[in-house]
């Protein structure tokens, strides 16, 4: 019987465990990346949320994969065990790698900040543009960085309560009346920005449906002041893939603003998901590249074009309902197309093979 790390080094493929759980703000489905990884890579999937409660399991599944089945690599998906990696390399020898996001590292609760002072341990940790000023400000000693090109994302099925969340918010509103969507902004003169100067002059007269409201306060402050010019809904909760995906089975339009008195930007991940809504975006942040690149749409607005923006979004709601959904339903695909999860996954595992010491055999090779 030959030993595990025999075995693993015949295969040619870097033999990896991915311990924890995706979590980002959007709750976006990532069974894209792992599909793709699982292309490229042995790969075993030890899911866990919490350090407190699932840390002792993870640790003891994984050593056990290690010892007998011949993995050499550990990869954690979220920062929040990283702990539970880096006794794991100590403790078998095997290479340690983390993927970054913004949220742990921007978390100032203690156990995210102990989580943090592990990572200086890791072989390596791979980040996208989203998460790099974050970790600059964290100041994290001695990691060496891979930067990885974001990809779009499938949004997961909505949930049952979503669905309920959203009917419930539009109680009473007449069938057929035109409805667009847009994402509670980080910036309230965005919002300010839209209310005042975008919607009065909109010919439809839709009405608005803010989502992913964290103040309820402050929501209905802003609501408030917009008087009879403009019909808004709201809608609370944390902004998720789930949410946005039975929000987008409701809109007709997606609106992302960003007001010109502001500097011009956007939240990538937020934008990649309502663009695989199936529903057409209009926004003038400067991340539209990652989302608006469909020449055909002719959605994309230079920031602080004030009229390009109306015009846009005016253009839109006048269109019959079908041809707005081809419309967002060929955004999608042309973004699922133009930012496929592969070539992240062949990232990952080009660093996973040179960590492990052996260079990465491609697919038809091995297939010969």
């Amino acid at each position: 019987m030959s030993h595990p790390s025999l075995r693993a080094a015949a295969s040619g493929r870097p033999r990896v465990i991915l311990v924890g759980s995706y979590r980002d703000t959007l709750g976006l489905c990532a069974d894209g990346f792992q599909r793709a990884l699982a292309a490229e890579a042995d790969v075993e999937h030890l899911e866990g949320l919490s350090a407190l409660r699932d840390a002792v399991r993870l640790y003891r599944r994984a050593g056990s994969l290690i010892a007998q089945e011949g993995f050499e690599l550990v990869h954690v998906l979220d920062p929040r065990l990283a702990a539970v990696g880096a006794a794991l390399r100590r403790r078998h020898r095997v290479s340690a790698t983390v993927t970054l996001t913004p949220e742990a590292m921007r978390s100032g609760t203690p156990l995210a900040r102990l989580s943090r002072r592990c990572l200086s341990t890791f072989d390596e940790a791979f980040a996208g543009e989203e998460a790099i000023a974050p970790l600059v400000r964290q100041r994290v000693p001695r990691l060496p960085l891979s930067f990885v090109r974001p990809a779009a994302r499938e949004l997961p099925w909505p949930s049952t309560r979503d669905v309920t969340r959203v009917a419930r918010a539009l109680r009473g509103v007449r069938p057929g009346r035109l409805i667009i969507g847009v994402p509670w902004p980080q910036n309230r003169n965005d919002l300010r920005w839209f209310r005042d100067v975008v919607m009065p002059q909109l010919t439809a007269r839709p009405l608005c449906l803010l989502f992913g409201v964290g103040s309820h306060r402050e929501a209905r402050l802003m609501v408030r002041a917009a008087g009879t010019q403009a019909d808004f809904r709201v809608l609370g909760g944390p902004m998720t893939g789930s949410l946005i995906a039975a929000v987008a089975r409701t809109v007709d339009v997606f609106a992302v603003p960003v007001s010109t008195r502001g500097a011009a930007a956007g939240d990538p991940d937020l934008l990649m998901a309502l663009s695989v809504g199936g529903v057409p975006v209009v926004s003038n942040a400067t991340a539209r590249d990652l989302v608006l690149a469909h020449e055909p749409s002719e959605l994309m607005v230079e920031p602080g074009d004030e009229h390009g923006f109306i015009d846009a979004l005016d253009g839109l709601l006048g269109l019959p309902a079908i041809q707005r959904h081809f419309l967002g339903e060929d955004m999608a695909r042309s973004l699922l197309q133009e930012r496929p999860w592969r070539p992240v996954a062949i990232a990952y595992v080009e660093r996973f093979a040179a960590l492990v010491g052996r260079p990465q055999i491609p697919a038809g090779l091995r297939a010969a």
